[in-house]
């Protein structure tokens, strides 16, 4: 190829800021490093020239840099401000929003491709994240054409104060080009579309999980800057800033507020927002409860009876309740409902002792005929403590202490730069090799193995003991979970009602600790039916149920990842409700059709049971 022709001009490289260039195949590429510039095109061309057999094109938009000429990109070496000379401020503030969208862009591909491929999330998320994002660029106006200038003009006052080690002007703008992008578009806006797509898929993803995935690292988040210059490349010259300053999130929202930011986003963008997909949400919980599938009729039926505005989506801030509540308020009616979990004491009558010395108790109403016989409310009870039992609300990474430093390494301080030389640095490095190589060696750790100072202290103390009486000993002191273990006498008894009594001080001790007060079973009532609790206010909020409706509610509300009272408050507020629409139902029916001829009207009762 000949000499290409030279040509000086007014916009500068972006990635040098040389403004020699050179034309060739009809673009301008720069002397220095070779970008082709995006501003300046040359329209007289041959098109043999560009598109023929002998072309030199370029994907990547960048031609060879020229030979023997050392080109540093990214983030290979320590890079300060003022190390190199930048282009113009203008020039540097465009090209950080060009790498920061075209970052924040390939983290939400990435979450969307995870949530696919490994959660079964419906494939159309993908075509749905794209115009939301595109959209929600659009309102924050950091593509107008002006907006590096009017940041630029609000950072001329702001170096104006300061100590002797005053920073540079060049840095002081920069940084404040920095957070004026973060403020705009924050990086936990990718969650936040990337939860949207999922709701506007109907798919049962609920802001627990996006929060749980991103902190466990499951989802792109955390740590995705290390791979950034893998999918945008190395930072050029004009971005003076490394990806782990400029991906980095500094913060994990909550579920609430996740909802929050979505409801936001959605209401920028002018987005209609469907409810929440309460068929999909109830059955997924149905299955992670283990209990039985003919439930989920009468629940989608308490929910299109219902249509409480909760489950739409809001812009308004933590002002009510989450959506994934009210789906669990639903579910808690219902149970109680089909159940007839109504304060009966089912609980207290699988006490031995308990239910003889509260008096007789009154039997609850009937079952729903149509369902299952077997599974009755003390089979559900029953179900519901194990579940409570079984359910893990901790992270895969707090499963164990090796899980937890291989967390922290790869995901918390990923990027970090570790001097060798360090003497800190070397005694981490020496104290996990140890760890490493001593992780799977058995510690056979007995207390018999121990010396120990005093001999009292070899004396196991329990804290829920039980009276074991024999016929040829008295009475001793044993564990309540593990006499049956460690009695080696065939005629041992334990008393039953006081192991009954035990169990019910637990749960009362239980109740008080979560802003709970334990209610006896209903033994006398004028008419049987749905109980409707109260907060009782004694210098702070006191909820009194039974023990029935407290199993119930604390095995759902571990479930849903919520405070047992939010979820209370939230069952209470759906129940109001409830009992308003059926007076109205209950108002119209008993008004005739003559009424509106003035005649005289006589009052007719219906029996909605």
């Amino acid at each position: 190829m000949g000499s290409a022709e030279t040509i000086t001009l007014e916009q500068p490289c972006i990635d040098c800021g040389n403004n020699v260039f050179e034309l060739d195949i009809g673009f301008y590429y720069c002397a220095e490093c070779g970008t082709r510039t995006q501003s300046t095109i040359a329209t007289d061309i041959d098109l043999d020239t560009v598109f023929g057999d002998g072309a030199l094109y370029s994907q990547r938009l960048h031609r060879r840099a020229p030979i023997n000429q050392e080109v540093h990109f990214g983030d290979d070496e320590p890079r300060d401000f003022g190390s190199r000379p930048l282009p113009d401020i203008q020039t540097v503030a465009q090209a950080m929003r060009e790498r920061y969208l075209m970052g924040l862009q390939v983290m939400l591909q990435n979450q969307c491709q995870v949530l696919m491929e490994t959660y079964k999330v419906s494939p159309i998320i993908c075509g749905m994240a794209g115009p939301i994002w595109l959209s929600y660029l659009a309102t924050t106006g950091v593509l107008q054409e002006g907006w590096a200038i009017a940041v630029l003009a609000n950072c001329k006052d702001l170096p104006a104060k300061g100590s002797k080690n005053k920073p540079s002007t060049e840095k002081v703008t920069i940084n404040e080009v920095y957070r004026t992008l973060r403020k705009s578009i924050p990086i936990y806006s990718t969650l936040a579309i990337s939860f949207l797509s999922c709701h506007l898929a109907r798919e049962p993803v609920l802001p627990t999980d996006i929060i749980d995935w991103a902190q466990e690292a499951k989802l792109p988040y955390l740590s995705f800057f290390i791979e950034m210059d893998r999918y945008i490349g190395t930072a050029p010259a004009a971005c003076p800033l490394k990806n782990r300053t400029m991906f980095r999130p500094t913060r994990i929202l909550g579920s609430w507020q996740l909802e929050d930011v979505a409801g936001k986003i959605a209401q920028k963008i002018g987005l209609h927002l469907p409810p929440v997909n309460f068929y999909a949400v109830a059955r997924r919980w149905l299955e992670e409860l283990s209990l039985p599938m003919e439930i989920l009729p009468r629940a989608c039926r308490v929910y299109e009876w219902l249509l409480p505005t909760e489950l739409w989506i809001s812009a308004n801030g933590v002002v009510g309740f989450p959506t994934r509540v009210v789906v669990m308020s639903i579910l808690i009616i219902t149970l109680r409902m089909l159940y007839d979990i109504n304060g009966y004491g089912i609980w207290e009558k699988s006490l031995n002792g308990v239910a003889d010395k509260q008096g007789p108790l009154e039997e609850g109403c009937e079952m729903d005929s149509n369902m299952s016989s077997e599974f009755d409310t003390r089979e559900l009870l029953r179900v519901l403590e194990a579940v409570h039992k079984d359910i893990e609300v901790k992270h895969d990474y707090l499963q164990d202490l090796d899980t937890y430093l291989k967390y922290y390494r790869d995901v918390i301080s990923a990027g970090m730069a570790r001097d060798p030389e360090l003497q800190v640095n070397r005694t981490i490095k020496r104290c996990w090799d140890i760890y490493c190589k001593n992780k799977d060696t058995e510690f056979d750790i007995k207390p018999e193995n121990l010396n120990f100072q005093h001999k009292n202290i070899k004396r196991k103390r329990y804290n829920d003991d039980v009276t074991i009486s024999t016929c040829s000993e008295s009475s001793t002191r044993l564990h309540a979970d593990t006499f049956e273990i460690k009695c080696p006498l065939p005629k041992c008894a334990v008393d039953s009602s006081l192991r009954g009594e035990r169990e019910l001080d637990r749960m009362r001790f239980e109740m008080e600790e979560n802003w709970f007060c334990y209610l006896a079973p209903v033994s006398r009532r004028k008419s049987k039916g749905y109980i409707n609790y109260t907060r009782v206010k004694d210098n702070f909020f006191m909820y009194a149920v039974h023990a029935d409706y407290y199993i119930l509610l604390r095995a759902l509300a571990k479930l849903a990842k919520v405070d047992m009272r939010l979820l209370h408050d939230s069952t209470l507020e759906l129940e109001r409700k409830l009992t308003w629409i059926e007076g109205k139902i209950r108002t119209s029916l008993n008004v005739p059709k003559d009424q509106s001829e003035g005649g005289p009207v006589e009052r007719q009762e219906f029996d909605l049971d």
